[in-house]
């Protein structure tokens, strides 16, 4: 049998980096790093002096002809490592020689970033010295598959050089305010001096330390830190560490609401170098309130270095990034009750949404979190040390029936809100406490019965009302019920509902779907039940019971349907609006004749 070897063909590897793999030319700054960072690394391994005098550095210098040189000082290659690992695509001087597995120090690890600069430029020149030779070599690749290498007569210090020449199309990549924007895009937090040379300015473009290093952390610097690296003055923040994948790096906490499946930005490095502004995967999904900058030592990037490998790892360093922003809430909550509450009012839909998805979080914020009720604002722990059972209801049903449960001292829960029900139905889950929906006993409760001369006095008025309300389907009672100032009470179960509003689409729709919602009517109408409750308490029904003007009857009647429908926020059907504007005319023309 015989065997053959694969080939690549380097044009249409670059068209997949172009295309496919890399976001954007900008990331040749981040593999030119990249590279140097690991060089460093190389040669502080072998060099102990090197190492302890902190010597590496990279270096990069522009020139007016389009043209960029980038140097590190690190372990540089031999003539053999050239050969290995700048013309076989995919292979690494990362690796271990006997293993085969990339070392942990190493930032790169695919052996395909040095590619990216084809991207930019059309010919890549390496210059190189190996730390362990004194021989010096010019490397040149294009991106055709072809390189020459030749041996240097003129020794170079120990390191590697690339130089690029911008080819057409992507001069703005060379230009000094781009070149500089992506020094510190990339290589902000990197260890190693970055020092940049335009030709006129030498100066450093990276900072000599971070503000959460060390013994001791001042959060106002890292507040100024997270304005500078955001551009957003934060309203606090969190310091992140997790032992899982090596990571630190700190939470900002916005300063304004979002809505819980918002996607932030991120600052997210492997090793000090940036690796995406995105990084979804490494945060909780509820931690949609902060933007981070986080660097992880031990966590594996996918092969375009813009994410993270799924594993458990990863899964491992998001709890624990999760558990140290829910350890700062929980320390706020208990001992900085005015920052918590703050912290609430901008992100309290957040926060709801978080507690619904996690038991040991909603305790911490169900104490905090507020419901609209009968007896005003009232937060979770009112409501769990109230010692009654909670009854919840929609937002329609709170404007029908919170007039009366107010009037009476009875205890109702607008649960319309946004995972207010769900936050009320876990109340019951985890505390002692009986949660339930209003149903119509409780609305009977507060609906008392009239004497018996009393309704034997009421029947005329029952009489013309069921007449006049008869086409709306909807029956009629008299009862008495605070507040006395409420002269009716419209109620409707939901069958009831959903007939009235079949109804009003055919009365807006055409014929297509005129038959279908017919049949669906006629299946729910039995079970359909409205009624109109006439207060005796109140002055106007008293009045209307004792008046023999049948038509002033009628009118007050329908202006009272309809008021009713709107106290309750029920949807009008075409006519009843109009329908109550003709019985007010019709009142106000026979008393100006």
């Amino acid at each position: 049998m015989e065997e053959f070897r694969f080939k690549v063909n380097l044009g249409g590897m670059i068209e997949i980096l172009s295309d496919h793999l890399y976001s954007s030319p900008d990331v040749y700054i981040r593999e030119l790093l990249q590279n140097g960072v690991d060089a460093i690394v190389g040669r502080e391994k072998v060099d102990e002096e090197y190492k302890q005098k902190q010597q590496g550095k990279l270096s990069l210098k522009l020139d007016e002809q389009k043209s960029l040189s980038f140097r590190d000082n690190g372990v540089g290659l031999t003539k053999e490592e050239i050969h290995r690992f700048l013309a076989i695509i995919g292979e690494s001087s990362k690796r271990d020689i006997e293993s085969g597995k990339i070392l942990s120090d190493y930032i790169g690890r695919f052996g395909i970033g040095m590619l990216s600069c084809f991207m930019v430029a059309d010919n890549i020149c390496i210059r190189t010295r190996s730390v362990s030779s004194n021989v010096s070599y010019e490397w040149i690749g294009k991106p055709d598959g072809t390189y020459t290498l030749v041996e240097l007569q003129q020794e170079i210090p120990v390191g590697t050089e690339i130089y690029l020449e911008a080819k057409n199309g992507c001069e703005e990549y060379f230009k000094k305010d781009k070149v500089e924007e992506l020094l510190m895009h990339y290589g902000f937090i990197l260890p190693y001096p970055i020092l940049l040379d335009d030709g006129v300015d030498k100066k450093r473009a990276n900072p000599t330390n971070l503000p959460w290093e060390g013994n001791s952390i001042n959060k106002q610097e890292l507040l100024m830190f997270g304005q500078i690296m955001f551009q957003t003055q934060f309203m606090d923040c969190i310091v992140l560490h997790s032992e899982e994948g090596q990571l630190d790096g700190v939470a900002y906490i916005l300063p304004y609401s979002v809505q819980p499946s918002t996607k932030q930005n991120h600052l997210i490095y492997l090793k000090n170098m940036l690796l995406t502004e995105k990084g979804q995967n490494i945060l909780p999904d509820w931690a949609v309130f902060t933007k981070c900058i986080i660097n992880a030592r031990e966590l594996r990037p996918t092969a375009s270095r813009e994410s993270f490998y799924e594993d458990e790892t990863l899964e491992l360093a998001r709890n624990e990034i999760g558990k140290c922003i829910a350890d700062y809430l929980k320390e706020l909550a208990q001992h900085d009750k005015i920052t918590f509450q703050q912290f609430l009012d901008v992100h309290s839909l957040v926060v709801k949404s978080i507690a619904i998805e996690d038991d040991e979080l909603y305790q911490i914020f169900i104490e905090y979190l507020e419901f609209v009720t009968t007896r005003g604002v009232m937060t979770g722990r009112d409501l769990c040390y109230s010692n009654e059972p909670l009854l919840y209801c929609g937002m329609d049903e709170y404007r029908q029936l919170s007039q009366m449960f107010f009037a009476q001292g009875k205890l109702l829960i607008n649960a319309g809100y946004v995972y207010s029900r769900d936050l009320l139905l876990k109340m019951q889950d985890l505390f002692d406490v009986e949660v339930l929906p209003v149903d119509f006993s409780e609305v009977e409760d507060l609906l008392k019965d009239v004497s018996l001369e009393e309704a034997e006095d009421a029947v005329d008025l029952l009489e013309v009302a069921e007449t006049i309300l008869k086409p709306f389907a909807c029956d009629v009672e008299i009862k008495q019920y605070i507040p006395a100032n409420l002269p009716a009470f419209f109620y409707q179960n939901e069958d009831a509902k959903l007939l009235n509003e079949i109804k009003r689409v055919q009365e807006k729709g055409d014929n297509l779907f005129w038959n279908l919602l017919n049949n669906f009517a006629d299946e729910i109408e039995e079970k359909a039940d409205a009624v109109l409750y006439f207060n005796m308490r109140n002055p106007i029904v008293k009045k209307m019971i004792t008046t023999d003007n049948r038509k002033m009857l009628e009118d007050i009647i329908i202006i009272l349907y309809v008021q009713t429908l709107l106290i309750g926020g029920f949807p009008l059907r075409n006519n009843e609006l109009g329908m109550m504007n003709d019985r007010l005319l019709s009142i106000m023309e026979r008393n100006l004749l």
